[in-house]
């Protein structure tokens, strides 16, 4: 097993309960096409699907700033998509980004950085992407973005609070 440094991206549907079930094959039809935008996406910003099950995506990159102009693009292309759909189909996505060790096997990651990004698409709004702080600190100044910090918060299994920043 290999050990090093990766950008996790995770990203998850929001109301996926909801879509599937008004209309499960309109919601998997959509998906599926939302899906292959995304994983072009990662192949063009150099980095790499490591799992996609159900309405969830993870995701590795060599570097945060690939990773968040990964997920901006996403995320515009999803919402110019979502603009054809009446809005009770919509399917956005929200995206946690976080830069930490990883524990390589095979084709999985594994390690805090995959569960700290995770929590950060928790704390995501719908069509929105969140940065734990240790990928913050990567791209501040780095890309044409504005972030707002929303705080340190305790997240769900992880010992230490987290400082989380969203992109504007």
């Amino acid at each position: 097993m290999e050990r090093r440094v990766a950008a996790c991206l995770h990203a998850d549907v929001s109301g996926y309960c909801r879509l599937i079930s008004t209309d499960v094959e309109s919601t998997v039809r959509t998906l599926s096409a939302y899906r292959t935008v995304m994983i072009r996406a990662i192949a063009d910003h150099d980095g790499r699907v490591v799992d996609a099950a159900g309405d969830s995506l993870l995701a590795e990159f060599a570097s945060v700033p690939s990773a968040v102009q990964c997920a901006v693009l996403i995320q515009r292309e999803l919402e110019a998509l979502n603009a054809a759909l009446p809005a009770g189909r919509r399917v956005q996505f929200r995206v946690g980004i976080d830069l930490g060790p990883v524990l390589v096997d095979g084709e999985r990651i594994y390690g805090d950085c995959v569960n700290i990004a995770a929590r950060m698409q928790e704390a995501a709004l719908p069509g929105s992407i969140c940065l734990a702080g240790s990928a913050y600190d990567q791209v501040d100044g780095a890309l044409p973005l504005r972030f707002e910090y929303l705080g340190e918060r305790t997240v769900k299994n992880i010992e230490r609070p987290q400082r989380v920043y969203r992109v504007e």
